[in-house]
């Protein structure tokens, strides 16, 4: 797997290259990855980041926070992505949710702003603890359980993957209400009684994403802390709203991860002067994440300024991210006779960075269930994120 002390990409601050400075047109952020602190890795990175300004960043500034929009976020992700994949990966989930909340709030004016006021001013880390173990067609469906008490809720459930297992504050949960065909949505404290992270992620990548299993034992909502509630299944704008936000920044991510891997490809030629029709591949690589990045950021800016929302936003949200899997997979074979052995290579930079560009294909919604939420739009048909339907 790729470090971030092993990237020969550099810092941002560093001289940029043309190809660089190509595919970074256009992406604008306020805040940018701090420089890494000598053998510095793992969960003890991420709470660098989280210190240096990212857990605040998508939070409104009179709440404390740093006021990035998503186009704003995703640019931060990006650059995160291809300094340190695992981080980014970690606190893509952080800036999704936070990001969600945001969005909630400033539609509803409601309470909500009293969590995000707290985030800003702790700093707190904020875990996506909506994947359950043995997937499910509609990644909708939460098999967690709410049982209503005097005071909220007491939830039970498994919660799995889930990054920042140990490093985050907060937990942001779904559960269904027992005996209802209600969803909560909601944030608990990562020191709750009743909750567990429990061994690790066995990936082949990203193995410093903070990932692991969360498994609840009875534990206690307060009801100040469910922020959402709406009937299990249906696609209301929250729902939009929230694959909105996730499917632009888990593009930007991998799109900083994948111009992580070109620049070390783009590296190798110059170093070693051997251009010919590696210049030719090196150009059709750089061409699809030129295309991609611009797909992600016309996206961004459509939500930002509400041109686009409802079932449009939907489907659009949903192309975005199953393009990013065929967008990897495009990059990573033309670079493969570029970069030769070295991406097969134990140790070697470009080859743990492509094993972890991989995981773009581990996230949900399936590639099925992307393209069925297109052509379901474009046939005039109600959407749904279950096959069977």
């Amino acid at each position: 797997m790729s470090t971030a002390a092993e990237n020969t990409a550099g810092h941002p601050d560093d001289g940029v290259p043309p190809h660089r400075a190509l595919l970074d047109a256009g992406w604008s952020t306020a805040w940018t990855p701090p420089r890494l602190r000598e053998g510095v890795t793992g969960t003890e990175r991420i709470k660098d980041l989280a210190a240096a300004g990212y857990a605040a960043l998508p939070i409104p500034e009179d709440l404390g926070g740093a006021g990035a929009n998503l186009a704003g976020t995703a640019a931060a992700q990006r650059a995160l992505g291809r300094l340190d994949p695992s981080a980014a990966v970690a606190l893509n989930m952080h800036a999704f949710t936070v990001g969600l909340m945001v969005d909630y709030f400033r539609r509803h004016r409601d309470t909500t702003w009293m969590l995000l006021e707290g985030i800003a001013r702790s700093g707190a880390l904020v875990a996506s603890a909506f994947a359950e173990p043995g997937g499910s067609p509609n990644f909708m469906t939460s098999r967690s359980e709410a049982v209503p008490t005097g005071k909220g809720y007491r939830v039970s459930g498994v919660k799995y993957p889930c990054s920042l297992a140990t490093t985050a504050t907060l937990v942001c949960l779904t559960a269904r209400v027992t005996g209802t065909d209600e969803t909560i949505l909601a944030l608990i404290p990562s020191s709750s009684p009743g909750l567990d992270a429990e061994g690790e992620w066995p990936s082949l990548g990203m193995r410093e994403s903070d990932t692991a299993r969360l498994v609840l034992r009875d534990v206690e909502v307060d009801d100040r802390l469910v922020f959402h509630r709406g009937p299990a299944d249906v696609i209301d704008e929250n729902v939009t709203a929230g694959m909105a936000w996730f499917s632009v920044l888990l593009t930007a991510t991998y799109h900083g991860v994948l111009s992580g891997l070109l620049d070390t490809a783009y590296h190798g030629v110059n170093v070693s002067r051997r251009f010919g029709p590696r210049t030719a591949l090196l150009g059709r690589a750089t061409r699809e994440l030129l295309t991609l990045g611009s797909a992600c950021r016309q996206l961004a800016a459509d939500i930002d300024n509400g041109t686009l929302d409802g079932a449009a936003a939907m489907a659009a949200a949903v192309g975005l991210r199953a393009t990013l899997s065929d967008t990897r997979d495009r990059v990573v074979s033309l670079l493969t006779p570029v970069v030769g052995s070295r991406l097969y290579g134990r140790g070697q930079q470009a080859a743990g960075l492509a094993l972890d560009s991989l995981a773009a294909h581990h996230h949900p919604p399936s590639l099925l269930v992307c393209d069925e939420v297109v052509g379901s739009f474009g046939t005039g048909r109600e959407i749904t994120f279950d096959p069977a339907d």
